[in-house]
């Protein structure tokens, strides 16, 4: 299997992911049982705005693959985030475009919905900064937000406005409640969801894509894989186009 996972907390000791290196090599082996051979590393902002270490994420993620090799774990490792809403206004454009993915004029970055119902007026209005700036929006656990799924017609309107969407496995499987989870499966049911990612964090919060997999196959939507696999790479290759008058980055 090819799998690539678009939403993976794999950096040690700079969030709530793994808390040293020897942890994340164990995270990374799991990602690898799970069918996984590329990881897009993908930290909270906050977390790195607050220690004020933005700048280090690529010497990080260059330093979990050296481990990584010399473990022999064959997992392909790629810098970027995870944009909250309020992180946006403090983060210039080269800093935006180092943590971007995709080529050259459709790069895009990783933005979560907030959790807990949240800043729904805040978070529409940086998903629009962030195309303004140039850059596409993958938006993450969508099915997590209260707020926007509850929304008459948010999601598509960030959809037309060029916005994905990306569901966590972990919402399928049922970690984060009946209603994430029936969410989640409406989404990509419907195609308004584009991929699933894990959202892992730590060894106890494992990589979930076969377990995602099978629940909804369980819930009749069998012919999945795309989503953990061709479409999570078809975003690292062609990108996401900014929206319409946005200027390319």
């Amino acid at each position: 299997m090819q799998r690539a996972e678009l939403h993976f907390h794999l950096l040690p000791d700079v969030d709530d992911g793994p808390i040293d290196l020897e942890e994340a090599v164990e995270l990374a082996r799991l990602a690898v049982a799970d069918g996984t051979s590329l990881v897009t590393v993908t930290p909270h902002v906050r977390d790195l705005l607050a220690r004020g270490i933005v700048d280090e994420i690529p010497a990080g993620v260059d330093a979990v693959a050296v481990a990584l090799a010399r473990a022999g774990v064959p997992l392909e490792v790629r810098t970027g985030a995870e944009l909250a809403h309020d992180d946006v206004a403090h983060l210039g454009d080269r800093e935006l475009d180092a943590i971007a993915q995709g080529p050259r004029g459709a790069r895009w970055v990783l933005l979560e919905a907030p959790l807990f119902g949240g800043d729904l007026d805040g978070f529409l209005a940086a998903a629009a900064e962030v195309r303004a700036r140039g850059f596409g929006t993958l938006i993450g656990h969508p099915e997590r937000c209260a707020a926007l799924m509850d929304s008459d017609g948010a999601v598509a309107a960030e959809r037309r406005a060029g916005g994905r969407l990306q569901v966590n496995g972990s919402s399928l499987t049922g970690r984060h409640g009946p209603q994430a989870r029936a969410w989640g499966i409406e989404l990509l049911r419907s195609g308004r969801a584009d991929v699933i990612a894990s959202d892992a964090h730590r060894p106890l919060r494992p990589p979930v894509l076969s377990a995602a997999l099978a629940a909804l196959a369980a819930a009749g939507l069998s012919r999945a894989e795309a989503f953990v696999s061709a479409a999570p790479r078809a975003l690292l290759r062609h990108g996401i186009a900014p929206a319409h008058g946005a200027r390319a980055a």
